[in-house]
């Protein structure tokens, strides 16, 4: 047998291991830097103003003025007929850089039986650096026959900062409802016998004192009529000649009487029309001389939650709760008097 040689090939495969090393794209690296960033208003910011020269409608019987940015003059001097009208008319400018104004005017005047007090605002909303006008008429409605008649009259216009595009939305400063001023009295249709004794602003200033708001108190409230009476004593001075009341301002800084019948005191304090001016030209309202005794006992015991019944001229203890509201402060004068005024809502 032939022998054959077998030659056997050992393959030797060598494997070759390669190594890939890949790259992914590099990461953001995020630096924080944390704090907060605020914003204060600032009554800088928003100015509205008289500007120019007020114009006047006759200068025979009006003059009007300037006295500085927020504040202006006016007088009505010699009307003698029914029906006169003269008038006055003032610019008003929003000078701020980018805050708008909403524009309201509110009036007062203290004899609404001789005069109408009207104020007319051309525009009630200015961009920043618009102007408008405001237009005050005096009419004098009742022709006077005996002696000089006044009237102490007032304009008050009010501009209340918007943001810009939401002028005429009575909107503040970020959206937010905004109200020029404030205060803690209570308004009319919120009147309730819990409010007896509290001050209350009708817009004139009677006994004299600086500001208006500490010169009447709420004394009732009945049904939708509310009663309210002088903080003080009126001065004699004071007291309206129409009353046909007798008061000697020198000798009795705080008395009236009359020289006549008791009839004709009585009908001198509930002449309502005699007293009209102290009403301040509110709707509905009306004052007379004096509250009613019935009123008054109602009053003190609906607030001090007595059952009193009036028998004869009732002496109140002087430390009884709320007694100032009912008389005001002690005094070498008898005889005093407050005004009453009612209104309703």
């Amino acid at each position: 047998m032939k022998k054959t040689n077998k030659i056997i090939v050992t393959v030797i495969i060598v494997a070759m291991l390669l190594l890939g090393i890949g790259y992914a794209a590099i990461q953001n690296i995020t630096l924080n830097i944390e704090g907060t960033a605020t914003a204060d208003p600032s009554q800088s910011n928003f100015s509205v103003k008289f500007t120019g020269t007020p114009k006047v409608s006759d200068s025979t019987y009006v003059t009007a003025g300037i006295t500085d940015d927020i504040n202006a003059t006016i007088s009505v001097n010699g009307l003698t007929q029914k029906g006169q009208t003269v008038n006055a008319e003032y610019t008003v400018q929003n000078v701020s850089t980018d805050i708008s104004a909403d524009l309201s005017v509110a009036t007062t005047n203290s004899n609404t039986e001789y005069f109408t007090l009207k104020s007319e605002l051309a525009k009630t909303s200015l961009t920043a650096g618009e102007a408008t006008t405001v237009k005050v008429t005096v009419e004098l409605t009742k022709t006077p026959i005996a002696g000089s008649v006044n009237s102490t009259i007032g304009v008050r216009l009010t501009a209340m900062p918007v943001e810009p595009g939401k002028e005429g939305t009575s909107e503040g400063i970020n959206g937010s409802s905004q109200t020029p001023e404030t205060s803690s009295e209570p308004s009319i249709g919120d009147i309730t016998n819990d409010n007896i004794g509290e001050y209350i602003d009708l817009g004139n200033n009677i006994v004299g004192t600086e500001a208006t708001t500490d010169d009447w108190r709420i004394l009732y409230k009945e049904g939708d009529t509310v009663y309210a009476i002088l903080a003080d004593y009126l001065p004699a001075s004071q007291v309206p000649e129409s009353a046909g009341l007798d008061a000697n301002s020198t000798e009795y800084p705080y008395s009236v009487c009359s020289n006549k019948e008791a009839d004709s005191l009585i009908n001198g304090l509930k002449d309502e029309t005699a007293w009209s001016s102290f009403a301040n030209g509110i709707t509905g309202a009306k004052a007379t001389g004096t509250p009613t005794i019935e009123l008054l006992m109602s009053s003190y015991n609906t607030k001090n939650k007595t059952e009193l019944i009036y028998t004869d001229r009732p002496t109140l203890d002087n430390k009884t709760e709320d007694y100032d509201l009912y008389v005001p402060h002690t005094s070498i004068y008898d005889n005093c008097r407050r005004i009453l005024v009612r209104f309703t809502y």
